[in-house]
């Protein structure tokens, strides 16, 4: 998985705050959009929103990987996002707070080209230390480090 590839440092957005998880979504995909990877925000957060109302994408309590498939999408395309201290309010029925965001893009026509990006994310959370490293980058280029380090499981 080429993770520098896909995530270029503007993708990687640092302290976020608490707000409205449409709000978080459109702050993580706000990058898609200036780069042109995302021609529709607005429609793009509706079928954010459609698929986050099917079932949450908060595996645990401190990383979501909200994503979906759109039309909107030109390529395969995420984000990543870190939250200050605790955490963030993602999905209230989840409970505890989110320290880790990862916004996947996936093109209506490539159904699943997210699915091995998706897989390498998930294994690399598996270690709460590796996701604690990450939570606490001070720059965009940390973060990129120690996702593009991470080869997968053993």
């Amino acid at each position: 998985m080429d993770i520098k590839a896909l995530l270029p440092r503007h993708h990687v957005l640092l302290h976020l705050a608490t707000a409205p998880r449409r709000e978080l979504l459109r702050q993580l995909a706000a990058p898609l959009v200036e780069d042109g990877l995302v021609t529709d925000l607005e429609r793009f957060l509706d079928d954010l929103e459609r698929r986050e109302d099917q079932i949450t994408t908060q595996i645990r309590k401190d990383i979501a990987l909200p994503h979906t498939r759109s039309e909107c999408v030109r390529r395969l395309a995420f984000c990543a996002g870190v939250a200050d201290g605790d955490g963030l309010l993602y999905d209230p029925a989840s409970g505890p707070h989110c320290r880790v965001l990862f916004l996947i893009a996936v093109p209506a026509m490539a159904p699943t080209a997210h699915l091995a990006l998706l897989q390498h994310l998930v294994h690399f959370a598996t270690d709460h230390r590796r996701l604690l490293k990450l939570a606490a980058a001070a720059t965009p280029a940390q973060v990129i480090s120690l996702l593009a380090a991470y080869k997968g499981p053993k």
